[in-house]
């Protein structure tokens, strides 16, 4: 059946709705094909200016998307069964969601849309495969002719829209050539804008670097950034390790440590809290069996590659250990206790037993060192307090008047 809506649009179904609506099946019509219509899928076509066009369904929609971007291009037509009134337009949409959404752009149209939107049903009746085509279709149909209708509500004739947008890229490499080409135009903008970030930390300044701060943390904008330097690093990776070595380079520079460390003290001092829960993140970082593990790995790589330099940096840390245990220390009577003799370090300490026969290798030290620091006892009762039948006392701990019974000359 055709049902006229107006002179320049018709609408053919292949069964009457409301024969569809009466319980039985119509003569002359398959059974199967009866009840496929009644379970919505009863065919459509829209003519306009008796130019017909396929009323596209649901599933045909998504097949028809573009398989190379995945946009929707579309021509539909509103049509309000009340007034007669009707609408042509074009969509271009990423999204099925955004296709839903979008209703069309014409003023006149989205006014009556806004004071009567139940009474507007949409058909899509062409699918496109680009932009330009969809602008094409939409002009053909869209002409002068048919918007001198009264109940067209097209303002213009079709097809004037933009065909291809500029990407982001393209339009910030626009505008940088642009501005090289014409210095003289924008020379006043960069000396204003320079002036701005010498100014010190204006109000303004930290409200814009907050700004920027709030969105760059955002997790949406983190993962694009990790693209971005992925996507960079495969496909550029000598420029990318040429970036990644000057940027080492500017951050090993004096100026630059002084800086950061300014910087760090300052927002340490400011945030406490936040600096508190900082070190306890890095301390448990770095001391977790995962970056013990990488930590090994990558220092045996370093040695292996670095011969020299791991050899001195091992008779380094000697030295360094050395000194530490280099700390005198006094050797105490039990009894009375008075020093009976003192130490330059807790090695010589350890000679002198070897030498006199109480320990029988220099392993002793650790022994002796356990006393001096108060170390608690294995059993579980204070601290221990002798070794080898003295006790022992870091000098430093001891008052310079303490009486000394035996002096070893060394």
């Amino acid at each position: 059946m055709i049902i006229e809506i107006t002179e320049n649009i018709r609408i053919w179904k292949d069964f009457n709705p409301i024969e569809l609506s009466r319980i039985g099946n119509p003569s002359n019509l398959s059974d199967q094909k009866f009840l496929s219509a009644q379970l919505g899928f009863n065919k459509e076509r829209v003519a306009i200016r008796d130019r017909w066009f396929d009323v596209l369904t649901r599933s045909e929609l998504v097949r028809q998307r573009n398989k190379r971007d995945g946009y929707y291009r579309v021509i539909y037509i509103q049509i309000n069964w009340e007034t007669g009134e009707y609408y042509v337009g074009k969509a271009n949409q990423p999204t099925w969601s955004q296709l839903l959404r979008y209703q069309g752009s014409g003023l006149k149209f989205k006014n009556k849309l806004k004071s009567s939107k139940s009474g507007f049903v949409r058909y899509y009746i062409a699918s496109c495969q680009s932009a330009e085509e969809t602008e094409l279709l939409e002009a053909s149909i869209v002409n002068q002719e048919l918007i001198t209708d009264e109940k067209c509500l097209n303002l213009v004739a079709g097809g004037g829209g933009t065909t291809k947008h500029p990407s982001i890229a393209e339009t910030s490499a626009k505008k940088s050539e642009h501005m090289k080409n014409h210095p003289e135009q924008y020379r006043s903008m960069l000396e204003a804008s320079k002036a701005a970030f010498r100014s010190g930390p204006t109000s303004e300044l930290q409200a814009r670097n907050q700004r920027i701060k709030d969105t760059m943390s955002d997790e949406k904008y983190r993962e694009m950034t990790r693209k971005r330097v992925n996507k960079w690093k495969s496909e550029k990776p000598d420029e990318y390790a040429e970036a990644r070595r000057k940027s080492s380079e500017a951050i090993r520079k004096p100026e630059t440590q002084a800086k950061r460390k300014a910087s760090f003290k300052k927002w340490a001092k400011d945030n406490p809290e936040e600096h508190k829960a900082w070190q306890e993140k890095l301390i448990s970082s770095r001391t977790s069996p995962i970056a013990n593990k990488k930590r090994k790995a990558s220092l045996k790589k370093w040695n292996e590659k670095n011969p020299e330099q791991a050899k001195k940096n091992t008779r380094a840390r000697a030295k360094a250990a050395a000194a530490k245990l280099s700390k005198p220390v006094c050797m105490i009577d039990l009894t009375s206790g008075g020093v009976l003799a003192e130490f330059p370090s807790l090695q010589k300490a350890a000679e002198w037993l070897v030498d006199n026969g109480r320990a029988k290798n220099k392993n002793c030290v650790s022994s002796i060192s356990s006393v001096c620091l108060r170390k608690p006892c294995t059993t579980g009762y204070g601290y221990r307090k002798k070794a080898y039948g003295y006790g022992w006392r870091f000098s430093s701990e001891l008052d310079s008047d303490e009486p000394t019974q035996l002096t070893i000359e060394w």
